[in-house]
Formats: structure tokens, sequence, C-alpha cells
């Protein structure tokens, strides 16, 4: 899981660096304006449903777990999870880049990427996270 996590969050110095050294383009979608506030509403969402869509989803894992009561197999429905929350969180980085792109400029971007990789540093898999889903997971068993 640390693994996936350092990768994702890679990106972000990467997206940050690319925002300022790429060229500025012009879009049919409208002003840099619009452009930027588009990505903000995109960002606003992805803040509003990942969390809980992450417990839906870690919900499914503890039930699955009541039924087949392997750990390996809650462990690898764990890192499923947490790739899916990396995979939302990362839009918010790319969001930066679009917005350095095609929006405002590559200073605002760089909020949007900041936001993005305090978040993915926020879903950094412990020990702990893991033993807290295992034991919440065993109190489902039968």
């Amino acid at each position: 899981m640390r693994v996936t996590w350092y990768a994702f969050i890679a990106t972000a110095p990467v997206v940050a660096a690319a925002g300022f050294l790429s060229p500025h383009l012009e879009t049919d979608v409208g002003s840099p304006l619009v452009v930027s506030l588009l990505v903000l509403a995109m960002t606003l969402w992805v803040l509003a449903t990942a969390d809980r869509d992450a417990n839906l989803r870690l919900d499914r894992a503890k039930r699955a777990y009541a039924v087949h009561g392997e750990v390996r197999r809650l462990l690898l429905d764990h890192w499923l999870v947490l790739l899916v929350v990396l995979l939302r969180l990362e839009i918010i980085v790319l969001g930066g880049l679009v917005v350095a792109v095609w929006g405002v400029g590559p200073w605002a971007s760089l909020w949007f990427v900041a936001a993005g990789a305090l978040l993915i540093a926020r879903a950094w898999p412990t020990e702990r996270k893991s033993l807290a889903l295992i034991e919440r997971a065993r109190e489902l068993l039968p």
C-alpha cells in the first residue's frame, strides 16, 4: 500500500513543475477564469464525495470478510479502496495542471496541487489503520 501511496504523492511536484514549464493554451470551453472555476467545482465535488465513497467501500469489504473470514482478502480490498481514494485525489492534483495550462495560470494551480497533495498525504497507509479495519471486520464475524 505504501508503494502505491509513494507513486501518487510523487506526482504532485511533477505536476507543479509541469504547470510552470508548459505553455499557456487557449480553449473553446471559455475564459481562463471559467476553466479555473470548473476545476474548482470538480475539486469540491471530489472532496464532498471521496470520504463517503471510501467508507461505503470499506463497509462492503468488512461485510465480505464476515462471509469469507480471510484477512488477506480483507487487506487486498483495503488496498483497492486506498487505490480508488488516491485516484480520486489525484484528480485534484491534475486539475492544477489544467488550471496552469488552460486556466488562470501556474501560480493559482499551486493551490490545487497543494490541496491534492495534502489530502494524499492524509491517506498515508499505517499499520494502525489496517489493524483497526481488521478489528472492526472481526466484530462482524458470526
